[in-house]
């Protein structure tokens, strides 16, 4: 039987990046003692940061909350860095619990918060404490990231018609779940049985498009943020948005981010990285047209053929108006052209209904 030793013989590879290089090295040194610890990359730069990611293997990387002289650059950068090897744990140093910051490490993907101030010494242990899938966080970041998710806003799901397609129990449900509560105990608050507290998130998960509890938590914390955080996003986020954007499941930023990767005159080509974006964003466009296909025979069911035919008319219209900007092609036959029962022959887009009765 393997002892305690031989457990602990794996050697954890580190990536330091602190605002300067006196103080990535002190951070490094700090770590050196540690035989289990292993300093592979030591800079003070974004950009070296992403580029050693890139070229050597790391578990865990550990940044400052500010970087490249811009308040705030550490989580961006940690974003980006996921994008590029989703494995990576990251650690982000922090000079105060602002709760503004707190909750961006915590969006950005962090799983350790680390304050400056806190002893060089206990760094290894929190490094340690991530690599095994732990969180590392005082009492104070973990209050300020449960009373986030306690007071974000219900999570709307609505169809094509705005109508909400989440039930009254269902929002009470995310709620409880939000406060970080355990399914027996969102079941004990609401009157319900464990049993069914799992067919209720089952169902959930399936009207939002998440696939866990973990994606329903994160898509909660997201939406907290108010309309301003957000605007100011689209405005400076560059790249961390996009990677953000894409880990919340949306294929076109998945497919933006693997073309970018896969650009050889670009500063972060990585043709690894690059693939497994082009994989991941296959599987989302698989089941995202599962879920066409069923939405667009049910509804075939209910239509007439001058509805269909007037539907692919103006969704024909609205993609040649897009030519200049997109590739797209037509999804269907002008409507007095051959058709089927009704249904243009041209279903390679995956959006037209294979039969009309």
């Amino acid at each position: 039987m393997p002892s305690h030793d031989e457990h602990r013989s794996e050697v954890v590879t580190i990536a330091v990046a602190d605002n300067t290089d006196i103080h990535s090295q002190l951070l490094a040194e700090a770590m050196r003692n540690d035989r289990g610890l292993q300093v592979v990359a030591s800079v003070s730069g974004s950009a070296e940061l992403l580029a050693a990611v890139a070229r050597v293997p790391i578990d865990v990387a550990v940044l400052s909350y500010n970087l490249d002289d811009e308040a705030g650059r550490g989580p961006e950068v940690l974003r980006e860095m996921r994008a590029l090897r989703p494995h990576i744990k990251g650690v982000i140093l922090l000079n105060s619990s602002q709760p503004e910051d707190v909750l961006d490490c915590f969006r950005a993907g962090a799983k350790g918060i680390f304050s400056k101030h806190e002893r060089l010494e206990s760094l290894c242990k929190c490094i340690r404490t991530v690599h095994e899938g732990q969180i590392w966080a005082r009492s104070v970041e973990l209050d300020l990231a449960l009373d986030a998710l306690a007071n974000s806003p219900v999570v709307r799901a609505t169809n094509h018609k705005g109508v909400d397609l989440l039930s009254t129990r269902e929002r009470q449900v995310i709620q409880a779940l939000a406060s970080g509560k355990t399914n027996r105990e969102i079941a004990d608050s609401l009157g319900l049985s464990p049993h069914t507290v799992k067919n209720y998130l089952f169902r959930i998960f399936d009207k939002i498009g998440v696939s866990n509890r973990t994606e329903l938590l994160y898509l909660t914390m997201s939406n907290s943020q108010s309309e301003g955080e957000n605007a100011a996003r689209k405005t400076n986020g560059g790249f961390s948005t996009l990677v953000e954007a894409a880990e919340a499941g949306l294929a076109t930023a998945q497919l933006q981010i693997a073309e970018r990767l896969d650009q050889k005159d670009h500063g972060q080509f990585d043709p690894v990285s690059a693939y497994m974006w082009y994989l991941i964003a296959g599987a989302t466009t698989i089941a995202m047209r599962q879920r066409i296909e069923e939405g667009t025979q049910a509804l075939s069911k209910t239509m007439s053929q001058p509805e269909l035919a007037e539907a692919v008319h103006r969704a024909d219209k609205w993609l040649n108006d897009l030519k200049s900007q997109s590739t797209s092609a037509s999804i269907g036959r002008a409507p007095n052209q051959e058709t089927l029962t009704g249904v243009p022959q041209n279903d390679d887009a995956g959006l037209m209904p294979r039969a009309v009765r």
